[in-house]
């Protein structure tokens, strides 16, 4: 079967999706899917992480971008048939920093808080365009 082990007939990524689960836990009912042939991880309907393939990425925003560009994390890229593509808002959590489970923790927290701004300000920005108005509450 493409794209599955010989050995345990599981797709690459499936031990990490169970080992990234168990670690964000702690921060609530986090809902785990299929996405791009891996996982995505939301919390409360907000998407803070995804695993593809194999490689953990959270959401960051510049400052969690920052650190986990500084502990050697990319961000997540992809190829089309017909360009590169490089989604800037999510960066890779290197596997020799797994082990790491309260910093991951902490990185899984803040990608939460940076999933939520995105949500918050798309809705604002709907809320301005379908009205005509400002989105701001009087």
């Amino acid at each position: 079967m493409a794209g599955m082990t010989e050995r345990t007939g599981r797709r690459p990524g499936d031990e990490l999706a169970g080992y990234a689960a168990e670690m964000f836990a702690p921060l609530g009912a986090v809902g785990v899917a299929r996405l791009f042939g891996g996982h995505g991880f939301k919390l409360e309907g907000v998407q803070f992480a995804m695993i593809v393939p194999g490689v953990l990425y959270l959401r960051a925003d510049a400052a969690l971008a920052a650190s986990l560009e500084a502990k050697g994390g990319r961000p997540f890229a992809y190829r089309t048939k017909r360009r590169n593509v490089t989604a800037r808002s999510y960066r890779s959590v290197r596997e020799d920093r797994l082990d790491e489970g309260e910093a991951v923790l902490e990185w899984a927290g803040r990608a939460v808080a940076a999933g939520r701004a995105v949500a918050a300000a798309r809705a604002n920005a709907a809320r301005g365009k379908a009205g005509g108005k400002s989105a701001a509450l009087p």
